[in-house]
């Protein structure tokens, strides 16, 4: 068994390296000057001229020949100069198979008369041209019968009889990749007779990129974007823009019926110029895909912003202040006030009047309601964002004992509709798109607290919460405007969290009319998940993680005092900081009553 495997590595070996070396039995190297013909003898024959090695020819012949006889798995590299200087001369003549056919160097004729750089009635898989193929009276290619399967130009192909660097008989050009045009001093390349089944320029900036013209033309070409299909030949570099004229003298029936794609992130749009029913201009618009995932960045880092606002808003109308606790004879109470939000990052301000509203159930039970209606909201630059509804919520209060000292259990809800219009941040090509969604909040609030006297004049309430937040954003796409030709639609967005509070609450009597308060606590997420930021409209892009740098355990402190007016009449202010879990986010509350109980 050892000695099967071992034979047939051996072999293995011998024929893998076998074949590699049937890729050319032969190499000859021309590193001088020469004035003879080169013919190729054999199949899988190579040819390489190195510079400053020429062939130079000055009758009516080929250069390099591969016909009478003909033969297969020819490749030919030429760094050098083959000039040709007589009428019904060729550079190269083929009328065989050509695997690898590659310029780098200068294929040239001299002659006023019909001189041609390359002439082919075989097969050639690959020619790819970097360097100069130039006549002054005939053809820079002519492709008669069978087919070049890949023809790739990022030199020059000029031809002198009529102007016609390509001329396609009766032959096919299966792909021709096309970098010749705006940029090159010879201008587009001319291409006369059967159109290439597939045409795609090459793009390598807005100054420089392929251009055809054609006359005289069959059938219809496909158009397309190169994209780096060449081995050694970068894939185009494109922006947004209109590149003119990158086709001429080809009608519509000359045109394939794919006219628009996309390419890295970028729409593009092969369409005739205005008036022209011949010469077409390549436009690409949207954002790139790079400096559209950018964008996005920026969009999700403003959008938890967003986030953050509405949850410092229901927490803080849960938590500590909306509440109306002051009675009289009716059993009714009355508050009307207004609070400022603040929040550090991204910057962001909010003002908002409120009114509570509270019913004296029995001695040891009381319910109540709120309204929260916003002024401003001075939110980042591309966020804007408005009531749809003012927020609103209810709570229930019960007290073991009618002074409110001992066992305190509170139910409460907030529940909020906003408006959010988002326009993104331009980074490089991205577009500026504007789309509006609907973000609807609600938090829920179970508090379990226990007060007690503290050498008379204080009241200490320890207490223990549990909250649950659910922040919902709507799916929505932005406008398609003028400037906007590729926006985004966004997926829903969603941040849901159950959050263990727990802390103290201190109400201090400084004078028999004035009392001051204050809290300390802390809040966990015993659980938080929040979805990613998704949006599709451009290739390639991919979710921005929307809840990176979650903090889950954050502070919550207050600070404030009230003033008894009269029994019934008290005039109160806070001030309320919590810790926000997005992006390390700290906001603050200002909140100032007035509550009359009747």
């Amino acid at each position: 068994m050892k000695s099967f495997i071992k034979n047939f590595l051996l072999v293995s070996i011998f024929v893998f390296v076998s074949n590699e070396a049937n890729a050319c039995s032969s190499t000859s190297t021309i590193s001088t000057a020469s004035s003879s013909q080169f013919s190729f003898t054999s199949n899988n024959e190579c040819l390489v001229i190195d510079s400053p090695g020429s062939i130079t020819r000055g009758n009516s012949e080929a250069a390099i020949n591969n016909s009478g006889p003909s033969y297969t798995g020819i490749e030919i590299t030429n760094n050098g100069t083959v000039t040709i200087g007589a009428a019904s001369a060729y550079g190269i003549y083929n009328f065989g198979s050509i695997s690898s056919l590659v310029n780098n160097g200068s294929i040239i004729s001299t002659t006023s008369g019909y001189g041609y750089g390359l002439v082919n009635y075989g097969n050639i898989s690959l020619f790819n041209n970097t360097g100069t193929i130039s006549t002054n009276g005939g053809y820079g290619i002519n492709q008669n019968t069978n087919t070049i399967t890949t023809l790739i130009n990022t030199g020059t192909i000029t031809g002198g009889a009529g102007g016609r660097d390509i001329q396609s008989n009766s032959g096919t050009i299966v792909t021709f990749d096309n970098l010749q045009g705006a940029g090159n001093s010879s201008g587009a390349v001319n291409f006369y007779g059967k159109l290439p089944t597939n045409y795609n320029i090459i793009i390598s900036s807005q100054t420089v990129f392929g251009k055809l013209v054609g006359a005289s033309l069959s059938g219809a070409t496909n158009f397309g974007i190169y994209s780096g299909d060449v081995s050694g030949v970068a894939a185009s570099t494109v922006s947004k823009g209109t590149y003119a004229s990158v086709l001429s003298g080809l009608s519509t029936s000359n045109v394939g019926a794919t006219r628009s794609g996309t390419y890295n992130g970028l729409n593009w749009t092969l369409a005739l110029q205005s008036g022209s029913s011949t010469v077409w201009d390549l436009i690409f618009s949207g954002g790139s895909t790079a400096d559209t995932q950018s964008s996005l960045a920026s969009q999700a880092r403003k959008l938890r912003g967003v986030f953050n606002a509405n949850m410092a808003s229901s927490n803080f109308a849960n938590m500590n202040t909306y509440d109306c606790n002051l009675f009289d004879k009716n059993n009714m109470c009355i508050s009307a006030g207004g609070r400022i939000t603040t929040i550090d990052n991204p910057s962001s301000h909010h003002s908002a009047a409120a009114v509570v509203l509270g019913y004296k159930v029995s001695p040891n039970i009381r319910i109540g309601g709120f309204l929260d209606q916003s002024v401003n909201h001075n939110m980042p630059t591309g966020v804007d964002m408005s009531n749809k509804n003012p927020m609103m919520g209810a709570f229930a209060v019960w007290n073991k004992q009618a002074d409110g000292l001992g066992l305190q259990m509170k139910l409460a809800n907030a529940y909020q509709d906003k408006d959010v219009t988002t326009t993104r941040d331009i980074t490089g090509t991205s577009e500026a798109g504007t789309g509006k969604t609907n973000l609807n909040t609600q938090s829920y609030v179970g508090e379990l607290s226990f007060a007690f006297n503290y050498q008379d004049s204080t009241i200490v309430r320890p207490y223990f919460a549990v909250r649950y937040t659910n922040i919902k954003q709507d799916g929505y796409t932005e406008d398609t405007t003028a400037s906007v030709t590729a926006p985004l639609t966004y997926a829903k967005l969603s941040d849901r969290s159950t959050t263990a509070l727990m802390g103290v609450k201190l109400n201090h009597a400084l004078t028999p009319k004035t009392n001051l308060t204050t809290s300390l606590g802390v809040e966990q997420d015993i659980n938080h998940k929040t979805d990613q930021l998704t949006a599709s409209g451009v290739a390639g892009l991919t979710s921005e993680n929307f809840n990176n740098n979650i903090k889950r355990t954050r502070p919550v402190v207050s600070a404030g005092a009230y003033y008894a007016v009269a029994k019934n009449q008290r005039l109160s202010g806070e001030v309320y900081y919590q810790q926000l879990p997005f992006q390390s986010t700290g906001s603050a509350t200002a909140y100032v009553n007035y509550m009359i109980g009747f």
